[in-house]
């Protein structure tokens, strides 16, 4: 079975990451540098709260994804040892992701919530380099093998 993912799962876990990227980055714009006037000075801005839940929702079905991957992707890969390091590195970014996700909902202390909520935009936002590394990393392996490999095989 080969690692490599059909056209549709592909597209399908990119467009998750991307989605979460996006309203995740977006919070981050809004929640930072951008303000509103309220009755009683500067507020959050209201579409803050609405990013916060798409992005929480949108993490359900990308850690579905990200278990379907294992016996799909990671597992054929892992005995010949493809991509290896970048692949690992990428599980382990996502179990932080999500781990800390799960620490902003339900851990109260600010000064943890804070130091989460840095962390996880961090990695968050270091994550599409990962991706991309790991994928230009596989290419250049095909392509690799593929000028190895005689004509006609």
């Amino acid at each position: 079975m080969s690692p490599r993912l059909g056209p549709s799962s592909r597209r399908a876990v990119y467009g998750l990451c991307l989605l979460l990227l996006i309203s995740g980055a977006a919070w981050l714009v809004l929640h930072t540098w951008l303000r509103v006037d309220g009755p009683f000075g500067p507020e959050h801005h209201p579409l803050e709260a609405w990013l916060m839940r798409v992005h929480g929702l949108l993490a359900l079905p990308a850690l579905l994804s990200l278990g379907a991957l294992l016996p799909a992707h990671v597992w054929p890969a892992w005995r010949p040892r493809r991509r290896r390091g970048s692949g690992l590195v990428l599980l382990g970014a996502c179990g932080l992701l999500a781990l800390g996700g799960w620490g902003l909902y339900y851990v109260t202390d600010e000064a943890a919530r804070n130091w989460l909520s840095i962390s996880h935009w961090v990695l968050g936002l270091a994550l599409p380099a990962l991706v991309l590394a790991h994928i230009v990393g596989a290419r250049r392996e095909r392509l690799a093998e593929e000028t190895r490999r005689p004509p006609g095989l």
